[in-house]
């Protein structure tokens, strides 16, 4: 992008995760004039050196724009990041988290830095749960909706399936559906097995299927294996039925307890809810997809107006 175009910008929002760093560059309207990603999570780099590295990535935008606050989410506001903020307690609202934001201090040349909490609460089991930064796409996807109560699920490597009552998030609970994925495709005997191929649409409809079948995820697991063994499976469709395995579990348990009513918002990027959409319709729930990127920065944007960071 040009100077021309970056001096539009009035926001600088950046979602700093375990694996990924993703930045948008946002107009007083709330409009994404750029974007910057880099693999460059909180996981690949050292405490001391994550002042240095935001400085870096943002360089094209930092030198046009002194005047432009930063608004982070993500695993930036853990013990690990720059500024380590506390969870708030849901429920909790937009109001809530606005009011919450950590300034960032020593940032160059005094820039306005800010940090938004991530919210805690009760999952179905009566566990504590957390979440850094999926509390920011929620309240992005919930400027496009007027429902009263609601079921939210943002699938990836934590899935999170979260309840709402008007526009404040009451409970959650996570599923290490994403992660437990990656570990037995790269950890477990199925890597031989579910570590090839592309997406199958029959295989992962039929890894849904038995997710439903008598004796619960742990026995399905190892018909991944079986099922290629004995010759009914094709090896390179068996990443397919694994994943249909892992998420028919997830939302066969989740939809089990909450018992959603009306339609269930999917928010995570297309391919992902895709595959959640699916598993949801087989047991008769409708679906609304919001893409993740868009949902962050509509969240980003709004809490930056209720800080009173940028104004129209």
């Amino acid at each position: 992008m040009t100077s021309e175009g970056i001096a539009d910008g009035k926001l600088i929002t950046v979602d700093w995760g375990t694996s990924n760093f993703r930045a948008a560059l946002l107009d007083a309207s709330g409009a994404a004039l750029d974007r910057i990603q880099a693999p460059k999570g909180m996981l690949q780099l050292e405490k001391p050196a994550l002042a240095a590295t935001l400085t870096d990535l943002l360089e094209p935008w930092l030198a046009t724009l002194p005047d432009a606050p930063i608004l982070m989410a993500g695993m930036i506001g853990s013990a690990d990041g720059l500024v380590e903020v506390p969870y708030l307690e849901c429920p909790a609202s937009l109001d809530d988290i606005a009011e919450a934001l950590a300034p960032i201090p020593d940032l160059e040349h005094g820039r306005r830095g800010y940090i938004v909490p991530g919210l805690r609460g009760r999952s179905i089991s009566g566990a504590h749960d957390v979440m850094r930064g999926e509390e920011i796409q929620i309240l992005g996807a919930l400027q496009q909706t007027d429902a009263e109560a609601q079921t939210v699920c943002l699938p990836g490597t934590h899935s999170k399936w979260v309840t709402l009552d008007g526009r404040r998030v009451t409970a959650f609970s996570t599923c290490m559906t994403g992660d437990v994925y990656a570990a037995l495709c790269s950890h477990t005997l199925l890597k031989r097995y579910a570590n090839q191929g592309s997406h199958d649409p029959q295989a992962f409809r039929q890894g849904l299927e038995h997710a439903d079948q008598p004796g619960g995820l742990l026995h399905h697991l190892f018909s991944t294996r079986t099922e290629v063994l004995i010759g009914d499976m094709p090896p390179n469709v068996s990443a397919a039925y694994l994943s249909g395995l892992l998420i028919g579990s997830e939302v066969r348990a989740m939809v089990d307890v909450l018992k959603p009513q009306g339609t269930v918002t999917l928010i995570a990027n297309s391919q992902l809810t895709a595959l959640y959409a699916e598993a949801l319709d087989m047991r008769g729930i409708d679906t609304r997809r919001v893409d993740g990127d868009t949902a962050a920065t509509t969240g980003m944007h709004h809490i930056a107006r209720r800080a009173d960071l940028i104004r129209n």
